[in-house]
């Protein structure tokens, strides 16, 4: 059906937003990278299951890591990540939640593979379901460009969805 931009400044809130207007949706799938307990986690919105994605103590892991900037994330919860995004997909819920596109998907990299495969599956408005990405608002022209989104809406709270 349709592709939503949710757009904001860094640390403006879009995540906790989104978390609670997600929470209150019935065919909801995807996944959102809140700050829980001073790290990033991932939050399967089907599931409700949440895991670790941010490394706190690069120098004391064996686990690979995917470094932006100055975080460190666990390439294997990206790879999770991207699991249950694709498993989504497939699904074909009502919204798909992809939190976020940001450096690491326009380098190739983090959600890169799903954001490329909804992209692509919603963009002919023939499909059921909405896809919603959250995007700073500093990238928000480069990821639509980039991924080629035609035809979204941009939004800069998650009450306007309602």
């Amino acid at each position: 059906m349709s592709i939503f931009i949710l757009s904001a400044p860094v640390h403006s809130g879009k995540t906790t937003g989104l978390l609670k207007w997600c929470n209150r949706q019935d065919n909801i799938a995807g996944v959102l990278m809140p700050d829980m307990d001073g790290s990033r986690k991932i939050v399967n919105l089907f599931t409700k299951e949440i895991f670790a994605i941010e490394c706190t103590d690069p120098l004391h892991t064996k686990e690979p890591l995917t470094a932006i900037g100055r975080y460190y994330f666990y390439t294997a919860a990206f790879e999770k990540a991207n699991h249950i995004l694709l498993q989504a997909l497939n699904q074909k819920p009502g919204w798909l939640v992809i939190d976020e596109a940001g450096k690491l998907e326009l380098d190739g990299k983090g959600f890169y593979e799903p954001l490329v495969k909804a992209v692509d599956f919603y963009s002919n408005g023939k499909n059921p379901g909405n896809l919603l990405i959250t995007v700073r608002d500093s990238l928000c022209d480069a990821v639509i460009s980039f991924f080629k989104i035609n035809n979204c809406r941009v939004i800069d709270r998650p009450e306007e969805l309602e």
